[in-house]
């Protein structure tokens, strides 16, 4: 070699040696920039800064470590896994990233999956707490209970609060409320600022009814936990939950605020929105979520369901189709596309996604319980039973699933085998409180009242706190006509749980059957005060208004009450039914006007606007502009779909009503008022064959009514009859 060649050849080595001298600079000065953005907060120049370095060094694994925490801190469950699961093979001695990595596979339902990963992360290290605390939510069947349970036996760590916060999952999984909030206060003994202690007692108070306590609790354990955190949203939820939309909103669109980029809140105010029918808000939010993270799956999934509550079924079905397709085997979108077919009138089609669902997530108890439900529905009732009996054997705690359990029984005609098995079991455990309640469910079912009652009586010996039994016995003291039993039962448990609604209700109930109206009122408010979406309560209240609406007292009680509830959906109807009654017709318009004004998407309160304009203010054309808007909002509604087709026919537009009509009869075939529009739409288009069946179907309907002397008069009259109904005798709603 000569000198000149030796020369060239030296000088190419030094410069790959301070090329690569180079790039090693550099990417340390990226992973610094890196760190100094990630401990500031500053995830989207972090993630610039890791993502750079993974160019050049793929493994790296420092800065796979980091933009892994980045998209974990995001909540970006998908990619932060897809790089935790990297992480395992860079780092396997890392049990904190493997800990997280088991978290989000809990995120998406690979609840085996997680709790496996966290059984291993205890038996490999001598200090692993917060794996016992996902061991403990993963528990799905009796064996799973043992095998945790014998883990923590095996592997105490009693000197830590989230063991006890472990303990006491266990302790909620055998319906032990007292031992589960005992191990809750003993992990707050230990770590007074535990944000997970507090919010874990929240949810012990949640159950028990005690509403106050946990919502004190839910906001210690949010004041206590990060910005980016589930504690937070918790809160957040419950108070959602209880009636406090407006504080809800308040702190969530704070953490927004704050962390713009965080996935959850956004998720959260899309579900809100979509909740609250306000479908272009949940875009806007879902928008802002797919530009922090292209393939948020949580945030296409939720834009699919919005096009399916807006009744766009054919493109709510093309998205979620599309989702299967670019998140193949994921299968966390099947449960909602059972949904659209359901709401395409696709039972068949409904079930294939559900079965698909459940093969790759058994413990998806939604799916379960609505496969079950129309498998009965399709008169195959048997595999049905299979799944409820697995269901209740893995979640005791589910009382759903032992009603669905009985109604498939009971379509095989198969009860008396039911209680037989039930009784065997007892047998072998004779304190399992959920055998004695399932059991008096069937002698119930069996007309079986003593032996029923004797069930649910074990029930409460061996789970005081079991409050469905509770109630079981107060429903057979109410059918049995021991109304004073019933009374001293709902007494008792209102003194127990004064913050259950369900006791209220229950009061009220017994109250009202007993003629003590002005009680019954008392409790009835109670609960509503407690649980203002509650149903069965503004029911009670709307018979003792309606008792009354003649009397000079009653308007005046309902205007107080409304002032007690304003801006609340099930008072505005209340309130509207009962002037409407009374023949306040103006006061019942300004008090509907005035609901959705400040809620322009309720599609209920417009859909009784418009019977109110069309039935007792006469003007239709009103009516009309009303009914358009409710159908806007609620297209799937039958009620709403009723309400326009009989406006349209009192403006005799018959062709334009009878598509309207006919799709309310298809989905509430056994309501006569509706069969009774059918019927004479049809005879107004001369089709009289179709009318006097579909008026023989609303003549032969249960009970008494105006509408069946209607009906049967329209029959006997024949073609030339009056085009000419009697008004609704309720306010309908969808």
């Amino acid at each position: 070699m000569n000198i000149h060649h030796a020369r060239i050849l030296l000088i190419t080595a030094a410069l790959a040696l301070l090329a690569g001298c180079s790039a090693e600079s550099k990417k340390n000065q990226a992973l610094e920039r890196g760190l100094t953005y990630f401990k500031t907060g500053d995830y989207e120049r972090a993630r610039l800064e890791y993502q750079t370095v993974l160019q050049k060094f793929p493994d790296d694994p420092n800065a796979t470590e980091h933009l892994a925490l980045i998209w974990y801190e995001r909540g970006a469950t998908l990619r932060a896994l897809n790089l935790l699961a990297k992480m395992t093979t860079l780092a396997p001695g890392n049990l904190d990233l493997r800990l997280k990595k088991a978290r989000l596979l809990f995120a998406i339902g690979r609840i085996a999956e997680a709790r496996n990963e966290a059984a291993a992360i205890i038996k490999s290290s001598s200090s692993a707490a917060d794996a016992f605390v996902l061991l403990t939510e993963s528990v799905r069947d009796p064996e799973d209970l043992k095998a945790a349970d014998d883990l923590m036996q095996k592997h105490q760590e009693k000197g830590k609060a989230p063991y006890h916060l472990a303990a006491a999952n266990l302790a909620n999984l055998r319906g032990d409320l007292n031992g589960a909030k005992a191990a809750v206060q003993r992990a707050l003994a230990l770590d007074p600022k535990s944000a997970a202690a507090h919010a874990a007692l929240a949810g012990v108070h949640a159950r028990q009814g005690n509403t106050p306590q946990a919502l004190a609790e839910y906001k210690t354990a949010a004041e206590l936990a990060p910005l980016r955190s589930p504690e937070r949203l918790a809160q957040i939820h419950y108070l959602i939950q209880n009636g406090s939309s407006p504080e809800a909103l308040t702190l969530l669109n704070d953490v927004v605020r704050q962390a713009p980029d965080y996935l959850p809140a956004l998720h959260t105010l899309a579900q809100v929105a979509l909740t609250e029918k306000r479908y272009d808000d949940a875009i806007g939010f879902l928008q802002k979520a797919l530009g922090v993270e292209a393939s948020d799956h949580e945030a296409l999934i939720l834009r699919a369901r919005i096009r399916q509550a807006r009744g766009e079924i054919g493109p709510a079905l093309e998205e979620f189709a599309k989702f299967g397709a670019t998140f193949k085997g994921l299968n966390l979108e099947k449960y909602y596309l059972a949904l659209a077919h359901l709401q395409n009138r696709d039972e068949a089609a409904a079930i294939v996604a559900l079965q698909q669902s459940l093969a790759l997530f058994p413990d998806q108890v939604e799916a379960g319980l609505l496969l079950a439900k129309l498998q009965i529905r399709a008169g195959t009732p048997q595999p049905a039973v299979e799944a409820m009996t697995s269901l209740v054997s893995r979640r005791p705690d589910l009382l759903q699933a032992y009603e669905t359990l009985i109604e498939a029984t009971k379509a095989l005609g198969k009860l008396a085998e039911l209680a037989t098995a039930v009784t065997t079991a007892q047998e072998k455990s004779p304190q399992n409180a959920q055998l004695h309640y399932l059991l008096g469910r069937v002698r119930v079912e069996q007309k079986q009242g003593e032996a029923a009652r004797k069930s649910f009586e074990q029930a409460l010996a061996a789970a005081p706190n079991l409050l469905a039994a509770w109630f079981e016995l107060a429903e057979l003291d109410l059918r049995e006509g021991k109304t004073a039993d019933a009374l001293q039962r709902a007494q008792v448990l209102v003194e127990k749980l004064p913050n259950l609604a369900a006791g209220h209700l229950l009061l009220g109930r017994v109250l009202a059957i007993r003629g003590d109206w002005n009680a019954a009122y008392r409790a009835a408010a109670k609960t509503t005060e407690l649980d203002p979406n509650n149903r069965g309560a503004n029911g009670l209240l709307a018979d003792f208004f309606m008792a009354r609406v003649k009397q000079p007292e009653t308007l005046p009680a309902l205007d107080a009450y409304l002032q007690r509830h304003p801006n609340e959906q099930l008072a505005t109807l209340l309130g509207g039914q009962i002037y409407t009654a009374a023949g306040q017709f103006a006061r019942a318009r300004d008090l509907y006007e005035a609901y959705v004004k400040m809620n322009p998407s309720s599609g209920i309160i417009y859909n009784n606007l418009a019977n109110l304009y069309a039935d007792n203010l006469g003007n239709l054309p009103k009516a009309l502009e009303t009914a358009r808007k409710a159908r806007a909002l609620e297209p799937t509604s039958p009620s709403v779909a009723d309400t326009l087709g009989w406006i349209l026919y009192q403006q005799k537009d018959y062709v334009g009503a009878l598509p309207l009509v006919e799709e309310a009869a298809r989905n509430l075939p056994d309501n006569p008022e509706i069969q009774l529009h059918v019927g004479l739409v049809q005879r107004n288009l001369g089709n009289e064959a179709a009318a006097q069946a579909a008026l023989r179907r609303a003549a032969q309907s249960p009970g008494t009514s105006t509408v069946k002397s209607e009906a049967k008069r329209l029959l006997a009259a024949g073609p030339a009859a009056p085009a000419k109904a009697p008004t609704t005798e309720q306010p309908k709603q969808p």
